[in-house]
């Protein structure tokens, strides 16, 4: 019979097959379509010749099960990454196979090659929305039991973050505290505090899947590769820190100036009507200057739409004087959610990040980057002057970050410095492109934009 885990995973095999499918499809319309603008050679194929070819999915198949596809844990960005890689793998494969059975001129390679590019979107989106169904609407998530330790405000602050990543395909059912398990959860998750030898003893050889969970920026594995000597009682955890490598540093400047740039170009239409905006909505300049700290805590002049009245510091102290609550809030997030300084237009730019978009021009000076810690005035990190002096060492702030895909001005200030840390000890290209992702979801909820 087989089990809830290997039913998913099959529905997740058929939804992936069905994906290349509709690729290969969509190849060869596309490919008759261009033929008939671009003047091309005719096709001599049909769409049953590659779809008859019923190995070229079994090649994918296998290549993304390589790839770690099927894997136990994979959140939505570990997926686009397994994927990707299987997609690429099978892509060489494919042609491979092809030449070797002197196939390769029977078959179309603008079809064959448009195929796998569709793919690399087509399979990720399929399978988002078969695992939507099945683990939000259906609810068909495995169950998992937490160990509760001593902590419980941190067990608590671990339960509520993992539920939160339903992609998974996890569900936090219940905690455990003692060292023996029940063959009903298949799924036990221990936070590395307690992962002695001891516990792991006692729970590895009556489960299925004991997963260590690290809520440390200094033991985030984004960036880790683990390596065991056989034979040998130890095991080697490497991990990365991008950031030292010159080339890496180098790529992502060439990406930055590129992407801002780019940006500059196609959005200065945007730009111009948002500064006409600003300037008859209230007095004042559209774009002001504010001086905020840079790498090495250099302060420079940092551009955005002015979105608050000229003369916001009586508004803000005169506000104050009467919301005390409002005080308090100012301290812990450097924002207040209702603030009276805020103008009607600016409202909004806050609300869609339009505010931000003159940093484009920071970033092409070499100021900022796309992607980096929040940039903040001298006087708010007073407080935390240690930590980001650590962190402006190695890395120049950015437009949007892992604390504006996190909840914004919900996060308090010492988490915000935690994400701050979090990316600069396992920055990679891939986390960037993920962070600036993830940054058009948050844009369109609007969720923390105050």
């Amino acid at each position: 019979m087989i089990n809830g885990d290997h039913r998913i995973k099959l529905v997740l095999v058929l939804t992936d097959i069905v994906a290349v499918y509709i690729s290969i499809t969509v190849a060869y319309y596309t490919r008759l379509w261009l033929g008939g603008i671009l003047d091309l050679v005719e096709l001599t194929t049909g769409l049953s010749d590659y779809v008859y070819r019923w190995w070229i999915v079994l090649v994918i198949v296998l290549s993304i099960l390589r790839h770690r596809g099927y894997g136990a844990v994979a959140t939505l960005w570990d997926d686009l990454v397994f994927l990707s890689r299987g997609v690429f793998t099978a892509f060489l494969a494919v042609w491979v196979i092809l030449s070797l059975m002197k196939e390769a001129a029977t078959v179309s390679r603008v079809v064959i090659t448009l195929s796998f590019i569709f793919m690399i979107v087509v399979i990720p989106a399929v399978r988002y929305g078969a695992k939507s169904i099945l683990f939000r609407t259906l609810g068909l998530r495995s169950p998992a039991l937490l160990f509760g330790g001593t902590d419980p405000a941190y067990s608590k602050r671990i339960e509520e973050s993992l539920k939160s990543e339903w992609y998974s395909g996890f569900e936090i059912v219940g905690t455990f505290h003692g060292k023996q398990a029940t063959r009903e959860i298949d799924t036990y998750l221990v936070p590395i505090e307690y992962a002695d030898e001891e516990m792991i003893k006692a729970l590895k050889p009556s489960m299925k899947n004991l997963i260590i969970v690290s809520q440390l920026p200094g033991l985030s594995f984004m960036s880790t590769e683990v390596t065991t000597f056989f034979g040998k009682d130890i095991s080697l955890i490497t991990t990365k820190n991008g950031l030292l490598s010159f080339y890496n540093k180098l790529a992502k400047r060439i990406l930055d100036i590129i992407a801002a740039t780019l940006a500059l170009v196609f959005l200065s239409p945007v730009l111009g009507l948002i500064a006409i905006l600003v300037k008859i909505d209230s007095r004042g300049p559209a774009i002001y200057r504010h001086s905020r700290c840079g790498q090495g805590l250099k302060e420079f002049g940092m551009l955005k739409f002015r979105t608050m009245h000229v003369d916001g510091d009586c508004i803000l102290k005169d506000y104050l004087s009467k919301n005390p609550q409002a005080a308090i809030e100012l301290e812990e997030r450097n924002k207040i959610e209702q603030d009276p300084r805020i103008t009607r237009i600016g409202k909004w730019l806050r609300r869609l990040s339009l505010d931000e978009l003159p940093q484009l021009v920071n970033v092409i000076k070499g100021d900022m980057s796309i992607v980096g810690p929040r940039p903040d005035a001298p006087e708010a990190i007073e407080k935390y002057l240690a930590e980001y002096r650590e962190i402006s060492n190695y890395v120049k702030p950015g437009i949007t970050g892992l604390w504006q895909v996190s909840g914004r001005s919900e996060i308090k200030y010492d988490e915000r410095v935690k994400l701050d840390y979090l990316y600069m000890l396992n920055w990679s290209n891939w986390l960037d492109f993920v962070i600036v992702l993830k940054t058009f979801s948050v844009i369109i909820i609007g969720k923390g934009a105050y």
